[in-house]
């Protein structure tokens, strides 16, 4: 029985000894570092193509077939189109890009297409779009031969690629509002623009509007330091919390945040607003000067549109850019695109440049005698089919920061990664969205919903027609939306923004490379037809 005891004895004292060497042992390692993450696109995309080999992506994407695109046919058109330029043949060359000046030929862009890897899609979409590019820039070549066939007039090669522009449609760049989220934009518009994905086209709504707007009055050689967001001047905050007298109750709580809202329930109880717009007025002046939209787009080639919550009273249009609102100044369309709400903000007032370059007052943004109208029955047109009238939009790429819409995204990503899920939540929100129309015709949907439909609902049904950039948004990032702006906190913001861009680029390559090769041919070849009208290739 003593043997026994000692040996049970023996075991647990063993036992203990090691439960005790395997809680220590790990503390006498030297702690692994943990591996940082990618600080720039082209390291993120060789992590993801390295992962993506082991994952055996690299095999899914040589195979051609899948059935969420029309491989077999779209094989042949680009087997056409290298046979024609391999032959020197101008003119079956130009009917094979007339008949192919579609954005989602074959289904390309379908979404089934770009959920395997955020890297790269089938092989032989990369290779269709990489000889779609080859022929328009052989076309647009001065020195391109024609191997003894009749050759095709510049004016011909003008009039092709004026058709294929036209009937491919034009991308926007949509940044949306979301207070200090808003901040993302500026990732967003540095992956682009050093992708070489930028569009000539940047709308802005709310918040969002100061983005677009500094974007637009930014030369090209400036904007990688803007984007960064170093540069923005923040010197009227900073003179406002200078002025800002502290009071006993402050100094006893010391909270910053308890701090601000006592500040703005006084600033509401006194004049019914929540915001002092004349501060955000004088940092958004500070940034952009007294530039009107004529003037920015002589400045940048970019189009800038800023939409803007107003009645249709004298001709006021609610969507401003260099063709409707050429004079007007940006920074005040900036700030009345932020006031869009009564309670937020005070009513401001557009101004632009007269004739002799004085500014004088444009038109006001706030009309008492329409507050009994519904938002939807004065504006009977969205600003972005406004758009889609005037610059040939049909492509529209969304950086969502609305707080209120971008969890609604977020979910629906997570479900289309888990079909047939993603189905029925797609199901649900086009149906809420069906509803809402409804109600909105009907005269029962309320203001702040109607927003909805007027800013976010692209006027396409086509399912390519749009493509979302969301960061993912946390609970503090809710409790901290209206702080207001620091340099450190900018740039926190440029670089979440950044990191929601990266997925996308493999997808928004796919749906803007033709676009930008035609933009850059059409440029070439219309510039050579004006030296010499009657020179021919």
């Amino acid at each position: 029985m003593d043997l026994m005891s000692r040996f049970i004895a023996t075991v647990l004292g063993f036992l203990r000894c090691l439960c005790i060497v395997i809680w220590i042992e790990p503390w006498t390692k030297t702690p692994r570092p943990k591996p940082s993450p990618p600080s720039n696109y082209e390291d993120w995309h060789e992590w993801h193509a390295e992962r993506d080999a082991i994952r055996g992506v690299d095999d899914w994407a040589i195979i051609d077939r899948h059935s969420a695109y029309d491989w077999q046919i779209l094989r042949g058109l680009k087997r056409d189109l290298e046979r024609c330029r391999q032959l020197g043949d101008d003119w079956g060359l130009c009917s094979h890009l007339r008949a192919q000046s579609a954005r989602n030929m074959c289904g390309i862009l379908s979404a089934a297409l770009y959920r395997k890897s955020p890297v790269q899609t089938k092989r032989l979409i990369h290779d269709y779009i990489t000889e779609l590019r080859q022929s328009i820039a052989y076309l647009a070549d001065r020195n391109s031969t024609n191997l003894g066939n009749i050759p095709v007039p510049i004016q011909e090669k003008r009039q092709v690629l004026h058709d294929m522009r036209r009937t491919l449609g034009r991308t926007s760049l949509l940044l949306q509002g979301g207070a200090m989220v808003s901040m993302s934009h500026l990732g967003v518009v540095k992956v682009l623009f050093e992708q070489r994905l930028l569009p000539q086209i940047i709308t802005g709504t709310a918040s969002g509007a100061l983005v677009a707007a500094l974007v637009c009055t930014t030369t090209d050689t400036d904007l990688p330091t803007m984007c960064r967001g170093s540069d923005i001047n923040l010197d009227a905050f900073v003179r406002a919390r200078l002025q800002r007298s502290t009071s006993r109750l402050s100094s006893w709580l010391r909270s910053p945040f308890l701090t601000t809202m006592r500040r703005r329930y006084k600033r509401y109880h006194a004049t019914r607003h929540f915001f002092d717009i004349v501060v955000l007025g004088q940092c958004v002046r500070d940034n952009l000067k007294d530039i009107t939209f004529e003037e920015a787009y002589a400045k940048t080639g970019r189009i800038l549109n800023i939409t803007i919550a107003m009645a249709e009273v004298a001709g006021t249009p609610q969507l401003l850019n260099y063709i409707t609102a050429p004079h007007v100044l940006i920074w005040s369309a900036v700030v009345a695109s932020i006031a869009t709400s009564k309670q937020m903000y005070a009513p401001v007032q557009l101004l632009c440049k007269s004739d002799t370059g004085a500014v004088v007052p444009y038109f006001a943004a706030d009309f008492a005698a329409n507050k009994s109208k519904k938002l939807g029955s004065v504006h009977p047109e969205a600003p972005l089919q406004r758009i889609g009238e005037l610059f040939n939009v049909n492509h529209f790429i969304v950086s969502q920061t609305r707080p209120y819409v971008a969890p609604f995204i977020q979910v629906q990503k997570w479900a289309d990664y888990h079909q047939p899920f993603g189905i029925v939540v797609r199901l649900i929100f086009s149906e809420l969205l069906h509803w809402m129309k409804t109600w909105n015709r009907l005269g029962l949907l309320p203001t702040s919903l109607q927003r909805v439909l007027i800013d976010e609902v692209v006027p396409s049904i086509a399912s390519w027609s749009k493509v979302s950039i969301t960061p993912i948004l946390g609970l503090y990032d809710l409790v901290s939306l209206f702080d207001n702006p620091t340099t450190a906190s900018i740039e926190k913001w440029s670089v979440r923004g950044e990191r929601s861009t990266w997925p996308l680029i493999c997808e928004i390559k796919c749906r803007c490379d033709v676009e930008i090769e035609l933009n850059a041919a059409y440029a070439s070849i219309r510039r050579r037809g004006l030296i010499s009208p009657s020179s021919s290739d």
